[in-house]
């Protein structure tokens, strides 16, 4: 039965464009969304009849909402109905790590791409609602590779139920070449035009309002309600009020033993097997295939598959729930018996599922906790932590091993899927089971799990576990030893380590002694965490160079850390060049791995050196990315620097949205939730609350408690506080901690979230607070320099400023005048930039010192202040006068400081004004 297709001209006009976008080289993806029923289907196959219309190669993949179709699923058809090999492209690999999902993404892709050479290719996904995790993400990784290829793709999904297809579409968003339609129902005229071609006369108007009233537009409600139609066009009796009525009428009209086989497709599965139907549904082959056909006839089934969705969903519904459970343990019996079982374990795993709690639980859990490590093995790690949550859920004579077991590798693949908030809770469910029978090796995994994952949450409970196992264990050289030593020392990352060192030490000396690899990948990780003082910045670039040895350059995880051990250190020790350099393989090894933690620390990175060097809107946009992956994985040891991040940003520009202040208050005395509370208040500051930012610095501890890490961002955040409100003794102690490292910049040392320039900048502040104003201004004027040579332009106008304020308080001969000059200067570099807070604060000392610093121009001055009348910039009055362009524009802040002038238009009219005289 040919589908019939009514208006949606604007959208067929599109389609037809992209498709021809495509045949020019202008690789094209196009979304569908719609409520169900509402024609997207339709619409592709519209796409389709145009593609080969234009001699195009089509490939055709719908997802299916059966948990037991294989991870890929709508990829796999496509790559079938290319031409391609799937066996190859879908074969399980030794390694099972993120940059083997890499491997298999770009695999698919360079097929399909391959593919659209000459004559171009259309892929139809359809269904991407319940398309599995993996899908979604291979989806994302070929929209951000079609760019110059003949490959259009076009992915339907329903709107009200995006699901885990939310964070694919927001990545999706973010692409040039993807297009977005949103078909929504039809209008009177068109459901008119469609109920004629339904009933086969002319529905009167006011029919035609009914039903569109009733229906919302939507074709397919349409169609149903048009088939129940009397010659007369009768509504008021026949008019169901839903869907379900409609398709339960006409399955109402089927002959006994079609009804039979339908159900039993309705409720096994959208594709139709004859074979499989038969024996379940206790049916010869021949009595289905007349069902098939009779069906086919009523439009119930069209090509071997259910004529829509929703027909199939409403005829599940009828179906009595112990008759369901039947039918899915006779067909998961079916596939069991069938040679090519074992290529079906999804299937089976899903059916027997499906069949509790009637059917055998202990069978359901073998083959989910089957199809769970083929997932594992596919790289569908999403797929994996739902199959083994489901085996748990089964129940059964499940032991405590057992469900340890399954526990375990459940966390694991959360946590390559980042979900780090459900593997917390498996891996506290594993370890307090297997406490009630001694069970340490298990106590030991389940900290283990989480190695890699710094998360203040987990940590506290990480570190109790790694001492239960390390006391149980015995204390001879082990792979597991050397781990859970490192692990001690990763979970007190947020603590003053007194015993890292050491530690961390002893963890690397045994890992090489055992010459285990993993423990090797571990015990440097802790090393990084015991040197992540701003003393060990020259250390981390070695241990980051030692990772990266380790990993042979094929070991994603191993490029990803060992880079971004670097970037840290890179940018500790000033050198922003070579950090920003690390920011590109970081990126290509995160997009590799496909993990959104890896993603979070490629663009918390990047983040921080957009905000560093004053590309507030970069930095805006990469910070919003970085707090939607943290939220998404329930990871708080991502969320909290996230919003740290945002709120630097806010402070630093003046804006005034920020986190709710309830977020805050929370986690207690936790250090993450300190660093938060101290970028607060000097967000507060800056919005005008002092009184709620003197609260909050109130509550930060002391800096001698601070672990390493973060020493150098406290110690700088606290002098700007101490500064604000006046607390000498606090900026003394944020002195003495700062001035050792005078040469780093202001950064953590392990997971950069923001850069606040050189430490001469704090350093400086806090001098002049203490009314050291000497040292204040021989810190602030190398801030000045140091930063501008790096690129730090928001901290080079900062250091202006405060080094403005220091001049003006030091008070000697000639610094007033020095003062005024420099407020201007930040006045006006801060309002270019963007920092408005600072801009207001620079005109206001600009203006308290204009009337003091007025005076006669010197010759010089004077020739400058000509040259500004002539319209030159600095550079060009450089040039004319023979002088640098920063002599040059020094010259022009002096005289709008003796001038009491705010621009270069003021200097102008006051020579013109002078030469009239």
């Amino acid at each position: 039965m040919a589908r019939q297709f009514v208006g949606r001209e604007r959208e067929r006009q599109l389609l037809d464009a992209r498709l021809r976008d495509a045949l020019a080289g202008d690789g094209q993806v196009v979304l569908v969304a719609g409520e169900p029923g509402v024609g997207k289907t339709a619409l592709a196959e519209f796409a389709v009849t145009r593609a080969k219309s234009l001699d195009m190669t089509v490939g055709w993949g719908r997802a299916t909402e059966e948990e037991g179709s294989p991870p890929y699923w709508p990829f796999r058809q496509v790559v079938k109905a290319t031409g391609g090999v799937g066996v190859e492209l879908w074969d399980p690999r030794a390694d099972r790590g993120p940059g083997e999902r890499f491997r298999l993404f770009q695999a698919v892709t360079e097929f399909l791409l391959a593919a659209a050479q000459p004559a171009g290719l259309l892929v139809v996904l359809d269904d991407l609602q319940w398309a599995d995790p993996a899908s979604v993400l291979l989806l994302v990784h070929l929209a951000r590779n079609v760019a110059g290829s003949r490959l259009a793709v076009l992915g339907t999904f329903r709107h009200t139920e995006t699901g885990g297809l939310r964070a694919g579409l927001a990545e999706l968003a973010r692409e040039s070449a993807v297009s977005r339609i949103r078909l929504d129902g039809l209008t009177e005229t068109e459901v008119g035009q469609q109920l004629a071609g339904v009933t086969g006369w002319a529905v009167p108007a006011t029919v035609a309002a009914a039903i569109c009233e009733r229906t919302q537009g939507n074709p397919f409600f349409v169609a149903e309600l048009g088939r129940l139609l009397g010659s007369s066009g009768e509504v008021a009796a026949e008019l169901p009020a839903g869907v379900r009525d409609a398709v339960r009428a006409r399955l109402g009209r089927l002959s006994a033993d079609c009804a039979a086989v339908v159900s039993a497709a309705a409720v096994l599965g959208s594709e139709l097997d004859p074979t499989a139907l038969a024996a379940v549904a206790d049916r010869s082959v021949a009595q289905v295939l007349a069902a098939v056909d009779e069906a086919t006839g009523a439009g119930i089934l069209t090509a071997g598959a259910f004529a829509h969705d929703l027909i199939r969903e409403a005829a599940r519904l009828e179906v009595a729930t112990v008759e369901r459970l039947q039918l899915h343990e006779r067909m998961a019996e079916f596939l069991m018996g069938r040679s090519d079982a074992d290529a079906r374990i999804g299937q089976i795993a899903f059916h027997l599922l499906e069949a509790l709690p009637t059917g055998d639980a202990a069978l359901a859990v073998d083959w989910a906790e089957r199809a769970a490590g083929q997932a594992m093995d596919q790289l569908a790690w999403e797929e994996a932590g739902t199959l083994y949550g489901r085996a748990l859920a089964a129940g059964g004579p499940l032991g405590v091993a057992d469900r340890c077991r399954l526990l375990l590798a459940r966390a694991q693949a959360l946590v390559k899927a980042y979900d780090v908030d459900a593997a917390r809770k498996a891996l506290l469910a594993a370890a307090d089971l297997a406490r009630t029978v001694g069970d340490t090796e298990t106590i030991a995994r389940a900290s283990l799990t989480m190695e890699g994952v710094t998360d203040f949450v987990w940590d506290e409970t990480g570190r109790a576990l790694c001492d239960e196992a390390l006391a149980a264990m015995p204390t001879q050289d082990s792979a597991v030893r050397a781990r859970l030593l490192a692990q001690q020392v990763a979970s007190d990352s947020w603590r003053t380590l007194a015993h890292a060192e050491a530690q961390s030490a002893e963890a690397l000396e045994m890992a090489e002694r055992v010459g285990d690899r993993r423990a090797l990948v571990e015990a440097l990780r802790a090393r990084q965490f015991a040197r992540s003082g701003p003393d060990g910045a020259r250390d981390r670039l070695a241990l980051g160079d030692r990772l990266l040895e380790v990993g042979g350059g094929l070991d994603d995880d191993a490029i990803l850390w060992g880079r971004l051990w670097r970037f840290d250190a890179y940018v500790q020790l000033g050198d922003i060049d070579r950090a920003e350099a690390e920011l590109v393989p970081i990126a290509a090894a995160a997009e590799r791995i496909k993990s959104p933690l890896a993603r979070w620390h490629a663009v918390r990175s990047q983040a921080a050196i957009a905000l560093g060097c004053g590309r507030f809107a970069e930095a805006e946009t990469l910070g919003r990315r970085v707090e939607a992956l943290a939220r998404q994985a329930g990871h708080e040891g991502a969320l909290l620097p996230s919003l740290g991040f945002l709120l630097s940003l806010r402070a630093m520009t003046g804006d005034e949205t920020a986190v709710r202040d309830e977020v805050l208050e929370a986690h207690g005395d936790a250090m993450a939730m300190a660093s938060l509370r101290a970028v607060g208040a000097v967000w507060k500051l800056t919005t005008g609350r002092r009184d709620e930012a003197l609260r909050l610095y109130r509550t930060l501890p002391p800096l001698a408690s601070v672990p390493g890490f973060v020493l150098l961002p406290a110690a700088g955040g606290t002098a700007d506080l101490a500064a604000e409100f006046g607390d000498a003794e606090t900026s003394a102690q944020a002195y003495r901690m700062l001035s050792p490292y005078a040469d780093l910049f202001v950064c953590g040392g392990a997971g950069i979230v923001a850069v606040s320039g050189s430490v001469r900048l704090p350093l400086g502040v806090a001098a002049t607070t203490m009314g050291r104003y000497e040292d204040a201004v021989r810190h602030l004027r190398a801030a000045v320099d140091i930063n501008e040579k790096a690129g730090m332009r928001p901290y080079a106008i900062t250091a202006t400023y405060r080094l403005a304020d220091a001049l003006t308080r030091r008070n000697r001969t000639g610094d007033r005048l020095e003062a005024a000059a420099l407020a201007v200067l930040a006045a006006s570099r801060a309002g270019d930039l963007g920092m408005l807070s600072l801009a207001r604060k620079a005109q206001e000392l600009a203006s308290s010192l204009a009337g003091r610093a007025k005076g006669p121009l010197s010759r010089r001055e004077r020739e400058v202040a000509e040259l500004v009348r002539q319209g030159l910039t600095n550079r060009q009055i450089a040039a004319t006068a023979y002088i640098s362009e920063r002599t040059a524009e020094t010259h022009v802040q002096h005289i709008l400081a003796k001038l009491g002038f705010t621009n270069r238009a003021q200097i102008a009219a006051w020579v013109a004004s002078e030469e009239s005289r």
